[in-house]
This record gives structure tokens, sequence and C-alpha cells, in this order.
């Protein structure tokens, strides 16, 4: 037993980790954890799915010494957490109407009680803290997380708020109204800490009213039958309705439960916001991965191609449990055959033998509302993958055909103690003389929109040109719209975001086919003077990952650093086409103006950083052809943020 993402002896700044295991000798079953260290600790089951498992555990400030029990075999990790005491933080809250008692929709056998609300929306806040933390060490900048609003014992809750506005006002109101009435509310409220505090709101008031005789079949049409709810998110406010939140984990041990609960929602009685995917793990999915999004724009971000700030959100369950897929199961069975001279596992491992193992978007949203799916990824600078630990077979020599023989079938000791037979030998035959043959060099991704449109997307590579065909299609099939482009592939910029993909990242979309193209970056504009090599990544969770530019922008930004005052003169400024940052310049993005979304960025995470860059039309090689302006966000090395917009005509050739 082996756990792949964490040291014995690591230290982490959040209260709930998330553990990756492997199993060499068992495909199912269960590992049951708990933290020792915890008084009120629980044991709990977490399923083994191909050998691997993923498992959540609750920890105590200072030193924590978690164990992991599958039959006979126990495996003992020591974790210290610490927070990080930051001025800047998150406040989980739940808002309830002045003539309202706080419960939300749910069905009979759910308790829809303020008190379960406040314990799913804390839950909540500590799983997309440990998501962070885990999709930042992606891209290789540690485990860096925001900080939730705690007491003095250093835990997380929600806070209730009692709002002035009526049930019936609420219901009245629109999705940006409701958002400007509360952020005002809010402020008005605790004006000491609008500078300090990222309101992370739930509206408990959210009710579900289908029409008569007809279930809704669209989102846009299931969004009309829904009062008090939105999905906003922008300044220090993230605003979401609770019309799935009967769908959450209330506690730890519910969480694999909810993630994989296949019942079918029913859309006569309760909002169905799944993606069109209509399970209650659906609902959960998206719900949970939309707060996210929206809290991800309180801290700066922008809609991106992929990743949580586009439709990426819908796979955030992928990061909490095990997909099980055909291939990988076939492959992990005949990886996983023990040989006959191997002996068997102790029948307790101790942390000194393992400690260091081997380790689109939603339709609502604050001035814009736009839907970006994109296929194309960026550079980043890690990469993170785990393999299972396949034995080597001997193969006869080369120069002729030969066999290739796995080892002969033995009965071995399952989760439960009986023995179970492994699959027969399988028997695979090598040929020699093939040639290579070129990979494809085209792509093709299909992403239905939350109105029953369908977008069309394919890339195709040729002659050092990619060519860009978009067909958008109405609920009917009808063809609503053709565009098609053609751009010269580059290998210079820093990162495009509507170029060729640049690593082997998964979609967003369901598809689990992954592009064979790359692109090789160069040297950053005003870096050092020896080139800056960023390796590819793989995305472990398909979109359920932060873009590049958020995280380079998430790893500087003062939510997630302890900041200090930084006096005027040393802001970042513009001048023209000149930037500077007398801090260090860290990251310059360009989005699209009025859409908001990413399409280019620079980044200078080495140090030295530089203090000044000037932006030139020369460097952009994605450039909108249609735009007139752009929007461009500086982030300098105290994560102080300036945005501007610039006409094009003013950059520099």
């Amino acid at each position: 037993m082996k756990i792949l993402n964490f040291n014995d002896g690591d230290t982490i700044s959040y209260h709930l980790p998330l553990f990756i295991g492997d199993l060499e000798l068992c495909c199912q079953g269960d590992v049951t954890l708990w933290n020792s260290s915890c008084k009120k600790t629980n044991k709990i089951e977490w399923p083994i799915v191909d050998g691997r498992f993923k498992a959540l555990v609750k920890l105590v400030c200072g030193k924590n010494l978690i164990c992991i029990e599958w039959g006979s075999e126990l495996l003992t990790l020591t974790l210290f957490f610490h927070p990080p005491l930051f001025r800047h933080y998150v406040r989980p809250v739940y808002i309830i109407c002045s003539d309202d008692d706080g419960y939300f929709q749910g069905p009979d056998d759910e308790d829809c009680s303020p008190q379960c609300a406040q314990e799913k929306i804390t839950l909540a806040a500590m799983l997309i803290q440990s998501f962070t933390a885990e999709k930042m060490s992606e891209h290789g900048f540690q485990r860096t997380t925001f900080q939730l609003e705690h007491g003095q014992d250093n835990e997380p809750g929600c806070k209730i708020f009692q709002s002035k506005l009526t049930r019936d006002e609420a219901h009245s109101m629109t999705g940006d109204e409701l958002w400007s009435y509360f952020a005002k509310e809010l402020i008005e409220f605790d004006s000491a800490s609008k500078d300090y505090c990222k309101w992370f709101c739930f509206m408990s008031f959210t009710r579900y009213f289908p029409p008569e005789n007809y279930v809704p079949k669209t989102h846009g049409e299931i969004l009309k039958s829904t009062k008090g709810h939105t999905a906003l998110g922008g300044g220090g406010l993230a605003l979401f309705g609770t019309g799935s939140l009967h769908t959450w984990a209330r506690n730890v041990d519910e969480v694999s439960q909810r993630f994989t609960d296949n019942r079918k929602i029913d859309r006569r009685k309760f909002m169905d916001d799944s993606a069109y995917r209509e399970t209650y793990w659906g609902n959960y999915a998206t719900g949970l991965g939309a707060s996210l999004h929206e809290l991800g724009h309180t801290f700066d971000l922008a809609h991106t191609p992929t990743g949580i700030m586009a439709r990426g959100f819908d796979d955030i369950h992928r990061v909490f449990t095990v997909q099980r897929s055909k291939v990988s199961r076939e492959s992990s069975e005949r990886s996983r055959e023990p040989s006959s001279s191997r002996e068997s596992l102790p029948k307790t491992t101790t942390n000194e033998e393992n400690g260091k193992s081997i380790c689109g978007y939603h339709p609502e949203h604050k001035k814009s509302k736009h839907i970006s799916s994109g296929s194309s990824s960026e550079d980043s600078l890690m990469q993170t993958s785990h393999e299972d630990k396949g034995r080597q077979s001997s193969v006869s020599p080369s120069n002729a055909p030969c066999k290739l023989y796995f080892n002969s079938p033995i009965r071995k000791p399952s989760s439960i103690g009986s023995n179970s037979v492994s699959p027969q030998p399988l028997v695979v035959k090598l040929e020699t003389g093939f040639k290579s043959k070129k990979s494809p060099s085209s792509m093709t991704i299909s992403i239905k929109n939350y109105d029953g449109t369908e977008k069309h997307q394919m890339l195709r590579h040729e002659d050092g040109f990619e060519v860009v065909t978009e067909l958008l299609l109405s609920q009917e099939g009808k063809l609503l719209n053709k565009t098609c482009r053609r751009e010269r592939n580059s290998s210079c910029s820093s990162t495009s975001s509507t170029s060729g993909p640049q690593s082997p990242v998964r979609m967003p979309s369901r598809s689990t086919s992954q592009s064979p193209m790359t692109t090789v970056p160069a040297m950053l504009p005003n870096s050092p003077e020896e080139p800056i090599r960023i390796p590819d990544i793989m995305y472990q969770d398909g979109g359920a990952h932060w873009y590049r530019s958020s995280a380079v922008l998430l790893h500087y930004h003062k939510w997630f650093n302890q900041t200090s005052q930084c006096n005027q003169k040393y802001l970042p400024s513009v001048s023209g086409s000149k930037i500077k940052a007398p801090c260090g310049l860290r990251l310059v993005e360009l989005r699209k103006d009025p859409e908001g979304v990413v399409f280019h960025h620079w980044e200078f995470i080495h140090d030295p950083p530089p203090m000044t860059f000037t932006l030139k039309l020369s460097r952009i090689d994605n450039m909108p052809s249609s735009a007139i302006t752009i929007v461009v966000l500086i982030e300098d090395s105290r994560g102080n943020i300036l945005k501007r917009k610039m006409k094009i005509e003013d950059l520099e050739p």
C-alpha cells in the first residue's frame, strides 16, 4: 500500500487533505482511514477502484497521525497542519430572508434545516480549498490555497446572515439584482472587513416551481422555473443558489456516496443543474464546481479556454473519486499480476517503511454571461503523473518474431480475506518490421451548451498552419453559424490560449481523447538571459484544473499569501504600451473585450522578475481578428493587480 501524493512529515495549511493511494495486490474493496490524533475521529471506509483509492481526513492543528488500514495491513503517516494566518480570508455565509425560516428546498427524507445547510457549506468550502491546493501543486506551486475564516479553535464554519429582504421581494428580483443588493447589504453589515474578506454566500430561499403538465428539458427552461437563484461572482462577493444543496455531502463520510449517487433528479419536483447529467451526483459536481468558479471571479480570475474558469468545473467530482475505465482496469490487472518469486506483504506496514512513498461556463455571471469552452492548453511548470508500477517482463532477442508471456495465474488474497483467481495468462505476439506512421494531427471537440445548442470545433494542423472550423447547431440540429480561420503555428510566444493544444490535457467535454500535438516554449520577453524551460503538464482530472495563467495569478494573489501594505508609488502602472512594476512583474494577461476570456499571457515566475515590459503586437500571434480593445491584467510580486482596457492601435508594432 502506497500514498502517492504525500510524504511522511509533510506540512500543509488547510484542514482536509486528499490522499491518493495505490494497492498493488487489490483491485476492489475498501480501505479504512482515520486520524488517531483527533479525539472525535471517525473511521471512514473509502472504495478501492482498479487498485486505486482516494480518501479525505480532517486534521487538527499541529501533529496528525493518519492511519490507513486494508485487511491486515496498516500504514501510518504523519502530517503537520499549521494555519497560515493570512490577513485575507474567505467567509462562508448562509443568507436567510427576514420573514423566512431558512430551510432550503429538498426531498422530504433530507434534512433541509439551516444547521444542515451550514454544515454542507462548510464542508464544501473545505473541499474547494483542498481542490485548489492539489491543483496548484499540479503547476509546481506546492499546495498553496486560500484561508477560510475560523474561530479561536481554528475550526472553519459558516455564518448565518439575516437579510432585511423578504422572501417575496427576493423572488421578484433577477440574479444581477440579488447580487447587487447583497453586495451592498453585506458591506454595510461589516464594513471593517471589506478589504480583507471574500463573501462565499448561498441563498436559502431558492425555489423551483415547475410548470404543470410539462417537464422542463433545457437548462434555460429550468432557470425560468426557479426563483431566488443565481451564480455570480466578482469584487468581494460570490453568490449562489441552493436549488441542488440537498444533493451535497454534509460530512466527510458522505463525500464518496454523494459523488457516486446515480439516482435521477425528478425535474417535476426539483431543480436539475447537472450539465444535462440528470443525476444527484451530477448536481453535486456542477453545484460545487460552479460555486468555486464564482469564488474564482472574486480572486480576479477571468474566463479561460479550459479549466475551472471555463466549463471544467463540471468535472470536479473526478478529483475526489477514482474513475473506472475498461482500459485502465484491464491494464491494471495485467500489471498487478504478482510473480511467483514475490514475497507476501508484511502484515503491518509502518511509516518508516512507506513514509516516503511515491509520491462552460455557467450561464450567469457578473457582467459577463459568456459560455466559454476551449480546446487548447497552456504552458505549465511541472508535470504530475502517477503510474502503476508494473513488473517488466523478459523479452526474447529482437531480430525475430518473439512472444511475451505474463506470469501464470495464482491465487491472491482479496480485501475480505478470501482467495480469488487472477485472470488467465495473456500471450502477446510481437512482430518487427513495421514502419512508423505519422500521428494524426486533427481533433474534434463537441460541447453541449446550457441553452440546448451544440458547438463543434474541429482543429486540423497542416504545413505549419492550424485550421479551426467552428459549427454552432440548434437543438434541432440546424446550422446557426459557421466560422473558419487559418493561423500560423508559433513556437516563440509565451502562452497562446487559442492556438493548438500544447500539452496532453483532457478536454472539458466528456471525450477522453488527448491531443498528440505539443509546442515547445521558448524564452519569455524580458526574462533572464537563459531560456526558461517549462515542461508540459498532464492534468489528471479532465476539466477540473486551473488554467495556467489562473494558477500563476493565484500563486501571487493576496488571498494566497501573507502580505503587507504597499506604498502607492510602488504599485503597477501603464503608460502607453509600457508596463512598470517596481515590486517585480509576475503576470501579464490579455483578455478579450467585452467577453473577458483569456487568450494570451506572459509569466515571470523566476527571480529576479523584470520591472518593465512593453506590449507589442509582434509578441501576440493570436490577437482576435475583430478586436478593437483588449483588457490587460498586470500582477506584481506582492499580489497588487491592475486591470486596464487598451486600444489595439495603442500597442507598439
